[in-house]
């Protein structure tokens, strides 16, 4: 192999289409634990009966309502986040070497808040469908399927409802991809300094591991306002990122704002693995089966 991995790149247009499909296979994988997390922060049940309160609607089925919704969010979101990232990393990689870990959260918070945008009318959509269940049956929106909830939205709130609570869903998702996706980065940097773990998919699962603990704890109280923000209700506008947040302090505890962090965090691990190792691995795989002579 005439080109290291590490000095492999994918193409632009690669970084995209892994992103999408390994967000949709890790949505797949981690969906019930996003709907108990969800529940949990528009209810504040503990985990227990939020779970046998999901499975009491419709059995086993219950835990992935809201699926087209959360698969449609990884298809914009995801698909634009880390495409955008990894392009980003692999530019900024090209022209200056190792990127410090300040540039990496950089490029990762930037990510986040342009994927976050085009993603916010799935990302609400999910959150109503999934919350509906805590409304009594005749203030539930009973949205058949995403098209049908950013449809009923478009008619009944106008066009720009869809885009309800996208300051906090993109204050979010600020937090969340610079910590995910710069911590991650940064883990792999330093994993391989220590000389225990080289290139491969053991480095990049070890780097996961690290990346989703520091990601769910820093992320959560802006995670608890953002869904409580797309799931209002009230008659009177809903108050703004800080002013949820400092309303959940003063009614419910500074804890509250952890509400869901362990289904969070269970679900954070094999999201971020799933989400994250693929486009490494192309790269591996593509490092070895392309002729010697052919430029990655």
């Amino acid at each position: 192999m005439s080109v290291s991995i590490q000095d492999a790149k994918v193409p632009t247009f690669a970084n995209f289409v892994i992103g999408g499909i390994s967000g949709v296979v890790a949505q797949m994988a981690t969906h019930p634990l996003d709907v108990l997390k969800i529940r949990m922060q528009v209810s504040r049940k503990t985990l227990r009966n939020a779970a046998l309160q999901t499975y009491g609607m419709n059995g086993a089925r219950s835990f992935y309502v809201g699926l087209s919704a959360g698969l449609l969010r990884q298809l914009t979101y995801t698909t634009s986040r880390l495409g955008i990232y990894n392009t980003l990393l692999d530019i900024g990689e090209q022209h200056f070497g190792y990127l410090n870990y300040v540039t990496m959260i950089s490029l990762g918070m930037l990510a986040g808040i342009m994927g976050s945008f085009i993603g916010c009318p799935t990302d609400l959509i999910f959150i109503r469908m999934v919350a509906d269940i805590n409304l009594p049956a005749e203030k539930r929106n009973n949205y058949k399927n995403v098209i049908n909830g950013m449809s009923d939205v478009r008619k009944i709130e106008g066009f720009t409802a869809l885009w309800n609570g996208a300051v906090p869903t993109m204050s979010r998702a600020a937090i969340v991809n610079g910590a995910q996706l710069g911590t991650y980065s940064r883990a792999k940097v330093m994993l391989q300094d220590t000389g225990y773990i080289q290139n491969g998919i053991p480095l990049q699962f070890a780097a996961a591991l690290i990346s989703s603990l520091i990601t769910c704890f820093v992320s959560m109280p802006v995670d608890v306002a953002k869904t409580r923000i797309q799931n209002w209700r009230q008659s009177r506008k809903a108050p703004n990122i800080i002013a949820m947040i400092v309303n959940i302090i003063k009614m419910e505890g500074l804890i509250a704002l952890w509400s869901g962090f362990l289904p969070s965090y269970i679900r954070a691990t094999p999201n971020t693995i799933i989400t994250m190792i693929p486009s490494r691995t192309v790269v591996y795989v593509a490092c070895l089966t392309r002729p010697a002579d052919r430029p990655l």
